[in-house]
């Protein structure tokens, strides 16, 4: 099977950022008061097409998070400049450019976030074309179509098909998994269901 295309451009920005956040619920909320900050960059077009958590391996492993905007690369360096004075224990990488600030280890992290996220190998999707569109009661077929999912897959051997039904209702995290964007499901009483549920991180689920 051949890997989609990613949908990332050359003239896309992108941040990563490492703030030492412990779990998905630490990085969603991180994800949060980053869209607060960088609300002040001129020129950004708003919340960031795409948003992602990613798993820093290490001693105590941690999470970094990564956004990117397509055809917005000339605002990296105002953008990089308020998150390092904003969140000076933070690690901020900037591609394209590849400027960094922040502590090494940090920008070590940032770093390994951002490589996973632009070679689409790995990391779970918190923001992504298309989700307003499918976190609702849905067929497979509806989703791959609506959005930028490229596949569905049922976890315990669950058969899924183009007609299969999905109650993807407010939630539904997707990863990223050799350049596809993937969302695992599972059976529930009703119809299949995410296999990451809204409960896993109520802090932050209803932002």
């Amino acid at each position: 099977m051949t890997p989609p295309p990613t949908s990332a451009t050359a003239a896309a920005l992108v941040l990563a950022v490492d703030a030492g956040t412990a779990d998905h619920a630490g990085a969603e909320h991180l994800l949060h008061r980053l869209d607060a900050l960088l609300d002040g960059v001129a020129g950004l077009p708003g919340p960031s097409d795409l948003a992602s958590t990613h798993v820093v391996p290490g001693p105590v492993a941690h999470t970094a998070v990564v956004l990117s905007w397509d055809g917005q690369a000339r605002r990296g360096e105002e953008a990089q400049r308020l998150l390092a004075e904003a969140l000076p224990d933070a690690g901020v990488v900037v591609a394209p450019t590849g400027s960094a600030a922040g502590p090494d280890d940090r920008v070590a992290g940032a770093d390994h976030a951002l490589a996973e996220h632009e070679e689409r190998r790995a990391g779970r999707l918190a923001r992504f074309p298309g989700q307003a569109e499918v976190e609702r009661r849905i067929a497979v077929a509806d989703v791959l179509t609506l959005s930028c999912v490229d596949a569905v897959e049922g976890l315990a051997g669950r058969e899924v098909g183009p007609g299969t039904m999905l109650d993807l209702t407010g939630f539904v995290r997707p990863t990223w998994r050799d350049r596809w964007c993937v969302v695992l499901v599972q059976a529930s009483a009703g119809d299949l269901v995410p296999f990451e549920s809204r409960h896993q991180i109520p802090c932050c689920s209803d932002h």
